[in-house]
């Protein structure tokens, strides 16, 4: 619908309202329309009027004239490709995201849908800014008009909405969808890909730093439920703060975050949705809950200090954890230490296991709960390796290495070192990346070494080999 087809709608639909409600004059008629863009921003002058139709009746009544534009012209969700200059939708609002600059231009992201579909949303520059002003918020009624599409980066219609796109905020008729039906179960969701699903927050760990390539960046990892399932969503960068401060029981809707390794991630696209629930649904997934912990006594097996991260390294005499905590940081905890788990979560990756906890989830103990406190003995002679597994401390007399080298992989070209380690009749080849690559290939040959925390694997050769990973303690044993 061009811009001169909007306004001679609007002029028509002055006319029929005038005609059906005779009271009125045309001043009367504008003023109000005055009165409805001064209390709804949001609204075109079209809209508005569209709005002050309903509420007089006029669009109730037959007066032999037709509606002065045909809302069946919109372009269906389902029926969008790539390259189109000049579309208009009547969507539903899915969810939204803040406003953010990338390369200093402001954009606004949203997944908007209708009965035939759902698609990503993005507002650039002005229009970005003035979308991010009005409140756009999940679950309202919009049509986008003289928007254009592009192709996204999964390769479906993505639609933008620049200088001369508009956004018009009107009445939920209950035609489209409800918002929670364009969202997938969490429990649902078995296969890699990137998907738009839903869950009952459970838990949330504190905010945490990691190294990456780019610098340190904060993450949150979430605990999400449903009737059937649980899993753990990790949020990075500026999606921990759409997460920071949401209360257990709130139900999430995430538009774009991917499944791989039976864990949800963020990714830049990601929008979020809440919804909050009553307590006793809360009650009920947090009773069903297997991955749950609190109030447990834990054995310090050794401490990883980073600045601003502590990584206790711990033990329920079972299973090896990883318990990484911000707040801990100048806490004193060593090694042979007991502490007590207030409450947290189990998160898995790569068969390691991590407790996550929320600020203060940790505690230490002493005297007769100390001694409590189980342990378990993960140290494995090199002759007795004989199954993969994880977390276990292995040492011998470094024999030989290979040159450093660089290896590519799927985020780039990344320093990696063999090396081979001898105690008496046994050798076992090992491999690390990256730092601790730099930190082997920095160690003479001769030298007997302690590797902490390492995981056994099986290489492409079917071979055993032990694995260094980065936060993997590399001890000289003798100097």
């Amino acid at each position: 619908m061009g811009r001169q087809g909007l306004m001679a709608g609007y002029e028509d639909l002055v006319k029929k309202i005038l005609r059906i409600r005779p009271e009125l004059s045309e001043e009367d008629l504008e003023r109000k329309v005055e009165e409805k863009l001064r209390s709804s921003p949001m609204l075109s002058r079209l809209g508005a009027l569209l709005l002050l139709a309903d509420e007089l009746g006029a669009l109730e009544v037959s007066d032999g004239s037709a509606l002065p534009f045909d809302l069946s012209g919109f372009t269906k969700v389902s029926s969008l490709v790539s390259g189109l200059n000049d579309v208009s939708l009547s969507v539903r609002v899915i969810a939204v995201s803040p406003l953010v600059r990338l390369d200093g231009r402001a954009v606004l992201r949203m997944k908007v849908g209708d009965e035939t579909g759902k698609a990503s949303a993005v507002a650039w520059e002005q229009k970005a800014e003035e979308l991010a002003t009005v409140g756009l918020s999940p679950g309202m009624v919009i049509t986008l008009l003289h928007a254009y599409t592009r192709s996204g980066p999964d390769g479906r219609p993505e639609i933008h909405l620049g200088k001369n796109s508009s956004v018009e905020v009107v009445e939920d008729t209950g035609t489209l969808p409800g918002v929670e039906s364009f969202f997938v179960p969490i429990s649902k969701v078995s296969t890699a890909g990137t998907f738009d699903v839903k869950g009952t927050l459970l838990m949330l760990s504190e905010p945490m730093p990691i190294q990456t390539k780019s610098g340190t960046v904060n993450v949150v990892e979430a605990l999400l439920a449903d009737e059937d399932g649980e899993a753990v969503l990790v949020a990075w960068r500026d999606k921990v703060d759409l997460l920071t401060g949401t209360l257990p029981g709130t139900e999430l809707m995430l538009t774009d975050v991917r499944f791989r390794g039976g864990r949800f991630q963020t990714t830049v696209r990601t929008c979020v949705a809440k919804v909050a629930r009553e307590r006793h649904e809360l009650s009920r997934l947090m009773a069903g809950s297997k991955r749950l912990v609190s109030d447990k006594l834990l054995r310090v097996l050794d401490v990883v200090k980073q600045p601003e991260l502590v990584t206790l390294v711990v033990s329920d005499g079972v299973w090896v954890y990883r318990l990484p905590s911000r707040s801990m940081v100048g806490v004193e905890v060593k090694e042979g230490d007991a502490v007590r788990l207030v409450k947290g979560f189990v998160s898995e990756r790569d068969g390691r296991k991590a407790i996550m906890t929320p600020e203060f989830g940790i505690k230490v103990v002493t005297g007769e709960d100390a001694r409590k406190a189980p342990s378990v003995d993960r140290r494995r002679r090199l002759a007795d390796i004989s199954e993969e597994e994880s977390d276990i401390i292995v040492e011998g007399v470094l024999q030989t290495k290979t040159p450093l080298g660089a290896v590519e992989t799927r985020f780039g070209k990344a320093e990696k070192i063999s090396f081979w380690l001898r105690d008496g009749e046994a050798t076992v080849l090992c491999s690390a990346w990256r730092s601790k690559a730099r930190e082997i290939d920095s160690m003479p040959v001769g030298k007997r070494v302690q590797l902490r925390w390492v995981r056994v694997r099986r290489n492409v050769f079917g071979e055993l080999e032990v694995l260094v990973e980065k936060d993997t303690k590399v001890v000289v044993l003798e100097k």
